[in-house]
């Protein structure tokens, strides 16, 4: 089987708020992240997408994995709604 020879994606893109979307493109350099903001990674990992998710008030991090055809939006839902899980569990 040939190498895999396409690029990760790993854009990142804020994200405030479940009806909000940030442009996809580098963290923002400069002044800390506000509280809510949330920050996503996404790579393809042989058959699957690896998206990334970082809380950029407290540095909290996880990831899920879905099928590479499963859309970006539906993933960053999947992967906030764990993230907040996490958070509340926490306390």
């Amino acid at each position: 089987m040939p190498p895999d020879n396409r690029k990760p994606d790993r854009s990142v893109s804020p994200r405030t708020g479940p009806e909000k979307h940030g442009a996809v493109g580098q963290a923002p350099a400069g002044p800390l992240p506000r509280a809510g903001e949330v920050y996503f990674e996404f790579r393809s990992v042989g058959a699957f997408m690896r998206v990334n998710i970082i809380d950029g008030a407290t540095g909290q991090e996880t990831y899920v994995l879905g099928p590479l055809n499963a859309s970006r939006e539906h993933l960053q839902n999947l992967a906030l709604r764990k993230l907040r899980n996490m958070k509340s569990r926490k306390g």
